[in-house]
């Protein structure tokens, strides 16, 4: 009976330290990770912003070629 009370202790103490490991690694993934994510989202969306408004101009400037010849 007390070897199985200490092998018990001893598995809950491995597992609240994977626990506090795993805690950690999650606040890292949100903490550095996330945020180079985001900021890699963010210059695509201005990228792509660009190139669409160079592709509006290009029709823009076909429309007034037709218009007015």
């Amino acid at each position: 009976m007390v070897d199985l009370d200490r092998k018990n202790e001893l598995e809950i103490v491995q597992i609240r330290g994977d626990l506090k490991l795993l805690s950690e690694k999650i606040e890292s993934i949100k903490t550095n990770d996330l945020r180079h994510i985001q900021k890699s989202i963010d210059n695509t969306t201005r990228i792509l912003w660009g190139v669409g408004f160079l592709i509006l101009g290009q029709v823009l400037v076909g429309v007034k070629s037709l218009l007015i010849g």
